[in-house]
């Protein structure tokens, strides 16, 4: 007899069926439960969610009409005869529901910022481009009124089906622009293009800072994904019978875990990329196709060296070779397997002109010899009536209203819909605690684009003793919680709150698992931090103890989340944004982690800490250095914070004696590791812009980073074992890593975003 799997922490599971309306569908969109929007001054008639089928949008989806109208006009609705189109970033949030059907496309649909476009998993829906299609993409992922395509951030598309086999297959056109930035997800899409194509391209990132797409298919066309952004994982995407699956015209680094590439001409083609620093191929299987990987080969170059290049668990089938230059020179033949291979820099060591190696990586955190993985799920197996709007439940009063306390109801309806194997639906809302919200074993929590959890009040004070505001599991509980689409901040200023903190595990990989959930502070509407934080002086705006904290008893698979201190406001009314955050992620979990497509940016110790940590794989580390901190700042690191070694935290004392010479010395670091084994890490991009900047200018010469910036971007100490780390980009630091052994420099190992270096295989402390 099989083990039975305790999925929801217990012998039971919700109940799976084959529902005839998809469950966010059949939730109440009308009435008094339904998703509010409260910073819209008086409007309480705002419609969060939207049928396109439904008046007034009225899209037919039969495939004979033309909806391209429907469809914008559902995206760009404010409910009261206006348009979302630069009307506010995160106070008119937007779910865009698509039952099944084909809806004919004859021109670009543009997305808006903040909105969820998601599709019947059950019954995916086609987005089928015309013959006549008049425009460059059938979707704008990005949204114009936004500005540059970094500060694209929350749009989302699911469950959908983008077609362009109408279109001449040589004509050039994409069928999703996506020059988005964090806080973006794709998942579950499909792209269907004409085999053969000279023209047609899946995805387009054509710029923007997103660091993940996930889970999509791509059949036909001349290239299935586009890459030009800064960091990206490129994590579980299938091609089948491309010209290209991927190619790089530029970006700075990225990770591809777990692409099938099936009979397409080229796998991965990097030749003309510019400044893309590292590529990590993982876990990676080719079959039937022409080359994996074709790359510039930069060993011979002065000055930036590019294009450097990890090959880890591929799989491979066929006699074309694995890798060639751009002059077809062959670097890597044809074999059938790769266990890790190496181009760039090594440290310690030189410059690998394809050196052969091994990883040694714990069963622990594989799932048939690849890293673990885990698709965000849609919960189409489940009806309505598995699911309980927290907004709904008789006689616990929920508001979501941005200011009365919720915690109380909150905490009770969460605990009856675990023991009942319900599934908790958060409509938006701004969900105001003034204690601990507790996530039980046995949980499932979605939301309705992006509904709030807030903290607020005494409880989260104090700095010695911080307290968090979403709890994930008790120390030592063992069982089941799925998180997805939520965000999570505090409403004031509250120097003792840690705003995630999961402390649970899993019985098997993936049981705690959190997908495309948000932490920020400041930047938004719905917190005072966005207005009060404007000072050069940090000292009064310690807004948060730590973003996220994974204790040392939790094991979780977390995708695509985004720990944001803001450096400018999204919303109307805070200009200037100089918030000290103390800490971003602290990780000392050891029972299995997956931290896939993160970023954490602008803390004051750092973005993140391995403190400890055990059996941790890491694909894509993105942080951005506090832009207030270093040269002509009023305060050096770790000030305005106390450092508490019991937290781990780095204290400088490496610097010297926090004087202004000292002041790129006392920045927050990348990443700081402290001890640990069995950490896996793969692709960082660490970035440092700005030193002093406290107006948020952006382009003011004398705050703006050139090379030396920042002395130490990244801290290795407590000599941990097993620790393997390819593709690390680090840009305007002096030294990249500081481990008291080699400290390797940029400045001998230039490359990537300049000024910045590149370090293919950091493997210091890789032996046990």
């Amino acid at each position: 007899m099989a083990p039975i799997k305790l999925f929801w922490g217990r012998l039971q599971t919700p109940i799976a069926s084959k529902p005839s309306q998809y469950w966010l569908d059949a939730q109440d969109h009308t009435g008094s439960a339904r998703g509010y929007a409260p910073f819209l001054g008086n409007d309480y008639t705002y419609p969060v969610y939207r049928n396109v089928k439904s008046a007034p949008y009225n899209a037919k989806g039969d495939g004979n009409i033309d909806d391209t109208s429907a469809l914008q006009n559902a995206l760009n609705a404010d409910g009261q005869g206006g348009n979302r189109y630069g009307n506010g970033v995160t106070i008119r949030p937007a779910v865009v529901f698509l039952p099944g059907g084909t809806y004919k496309i004859s021109k670009p649909v543009d997305m808006r910022l903040n909105t969820i476009l998601i599709g019947d998993p059950t019954d995916p829906p086609i987005f089928k481009a015309t013959s006549n299609f008049n425009g460059d993409a059938l979707i704008h992922g990005y949204d114009n009124a936004a500005g540059d395509p970094t500060t694209n951030f929350f749009v989302a598309l699911k469950n959908i089906v983008l077609d362009t086999t109408n279109i001449d297959r040589n004509r050039a056109v994409t069928a999703l622009g996506w020059g988005v930035s964090q806080a973006c997800h794709l998942t579950n899409l499909k792209i269907n293009m004409p085999n053969s194509s000279g023209g047609h391209v899946g995805i387009d990132m054509s710029a923007g800072s997103a660091t993940i797409v996930a889970d999509v298919l791509f059949t036909g066309g001349a290239i299935g994904v586009r890459v030009n952004n800064q960091q990206v994982n490129l994590k579980n995407l299938s091609f089948k019978f491309c010209t290209t699956a991927i190619k790089f015209p530029g970006g700075h680094t990225a990770v591809i875990q777990g692409a099938n590439i099936d009979t397409c001409g080229m796998g991965i083609d990097a030749s003309g990329s510019g400044q893309l620093g590292s590529l990590v191929i993982l876990d990676t299987t080719s079959v039937n196709s022409g080359p994996v990987l074709k790359f510039h080969d930069s060993s011979r170059d002065s000055g930036d060296r590019n294009n450097q290049i990890v090959i880890e668990n591929l799989s491979h089938s066929g006699s074309n070779p694995i890798a060639i230059d751009e002059n077809e020179n062959v670097k890597l033949g044809s074999t059938s397997s790769v266990d890790t291979w190496i181009w760039g820099n090594e440290a310690p060591g030189n410059y690998q002109t394809g050196k052969t190696t091994s990883t040694s990586r714990p069963g622990l955190l594989l799932d048939g010899g690849k890293y673990f993985t885990k698709a965000q799920p849609t919960y189409g197996e489940y009806a309505a009536d598995q699911f309980v709007n927290v907004k709904a439940v008789s006689g616990l009063p929920v508001k979501g209203d941005g200011s009365t306390d919720d915690s109380t109801s909150l905490n009770t309806i969460l605990a009856q819909n675990a023991a009942n194997c319900k599934i908790s639906y958060f409509p938006y809302g701004v969900y105001i605690v003034k204690r601990t919200l507790y996530v039980p074993p046995g949980s499932g929590i979605v939301g309705e684009a992006w509904p709030v959890i807030s903290g607020i009040g005494a409880n989260f004070y104090n700095n010695a003793n911080p307290s968090p505001v979403v709890m994930v599991g008790k120390p030592g509980e063992i069982g089941v919680a799925e998180i997805q689409d939520m965000r999570f901040t505090v409403a004031d200023v509250l120097q003792g709150a840690t705003i995630l903190q999961v402390n649970m595990a899993g019985n098997h990989p993936g049981d705690v698992g959190i997908w495309n959930t948000h932490i920020t502070v400041g930047g938004t509407a719905d917190t005072k931090v966005n207005t009060v934080c404007g000072a050069p002086d940090t000292s009064d705006c310690k807004a948060a103890f730590a973003l996220a904290h994974l204790t040392a008893s939790s094991g979780a698979y977390i995708e695509n989340m985004w720990g944001w201190v803001a450096d400018h406001s999204l919303e109307a009314g805070g200009d200037h944004q100089n918030i000290a955050v103390g800490r971003g992620m602290l990780i000392e979990a050891t029972k299995g982690t997956w931290l896939t497509g993160t970023a954490f940016e602008h803390c004051t110790l750092y973005n993140y800490n391995f403190h400890n940590a055990q059996n941790v794989f890491a694909g894509m580390q993105q942080t951005e250095t506090a832009y207030w901190q270093g040269e002509g700042s009023l305060q050096n690191a770790p000030a305005p914070w106390a450092t508490l070694p019991s937290f781990g935290d780095p204290d400088f004392s490496w610097c010297g004696d926090g004087g202004d010479g000292d002041q790129r010395c006392r920045m927050g670091l990348a990443t700081t590791i402290d001890g640990g084994s069995n950490l896996f890490l793969y692709s960082a991009a660490f970035w440092t812009f700005f030193h002093g900047e406290t107006l948020t200018r952006y382009t003011f010469p004398g705050t703006t980073c050139g090379s030396d910036c920042i002395t130490n971007q990244i801290r290795v100490a407590g000599n941990p074992k097993g620790l393997y780390w390819y593709g690390v980009n680090s840009r305007c630091a002096t030294t990249m890593i500081l481990d008291g052994q080699g400290n390797p420099k940029e400045f001998n190992n230039p490359g990537g975003w300049p000024p910045g270096g590149v370090v293919a295989a950091y493997l210091q402390y890789a032996g046990s």
